[in-house]
């Protein structure tokens, strides 16, 4: 894919001009930040890839993998205004490994498709840049949770039943908050 490139200069200007990326250079690799355009749903790899079996709904959603195939951080939309994940979510979703790093954080984007460096697990599409909102991608998370074993023991105040589950409400709400866009 960058083969071309010699300069992480010249694989920012790609990643800008063949995907929309709102790409920064940092220490000489490119980089996207979460915060104002996009945000990231980082999630191990093995339940990063029940993910992305269950993505053909959505087939724009950009999944970068780190070289030593641990996580998968899934580029999702911001949502307008900035809302945090419900503190029931970010809890049952930690105890399976998933995380949402915060505004501001630095993700590294793919400069090569050798396997052994940052690479797409998804690329995205070429041309504007479109990103699922984060409700549906935790609608795809909440699926691939039901549908696969505990790897990682529960914490006690958890309910059995509710890791990886959203309730309706909790639901309904960031549904509003994303059709507010």
């Amino acid at each position: 894919m960058f083969e071309s490139c010699c300069s992480a200069y010249e694989s920012a200007h790609l990643l800008r001009a063949r995907y929309g990326l709102p790409v920064e250079l940092f220490a000489d690799r490119p980089y996207v930040t979460t915060g104002r355009e996009l945000d990231a749903i980082v999630a191990p790899a093995n339940l990063g890839e029940q993910i992305s079996a269950r993505l053909s709904d959505l087939p724009t959603t950009p999944a970068i993998v780190d070289p030593r195939n641990r996580f998968w951080i899934f580029l999702i939309s911001c949502t307008q205004p900035a809302l945090a994940v419900p503190e029931e979510i970010t809890s049952s979703l930690a105890s399976r490994g998933v995380s949402f790093p915060g505004p501001g954080t630095r993700i590294r984007l793919p400069i090569t498709d050798r396997a052994d460096e940052w690479r797409w697990a998804r690329e995205p599409l070429p041309g504007r840049l479109r990103l699922p909102d984060r409700i549906q991608l935790l609608d795809v998370i909440r699926l691939g949770l039901a549908g696969s074993p505990r790897e990682n023991p529960q914490p006690p105040d958890v309910p059995a039943g509710q890791v990886g589950a959203m309730s309706d409400f909790v639901r309904e709400r960031l549904r509003r908050s994303a059709s507010a866009n």
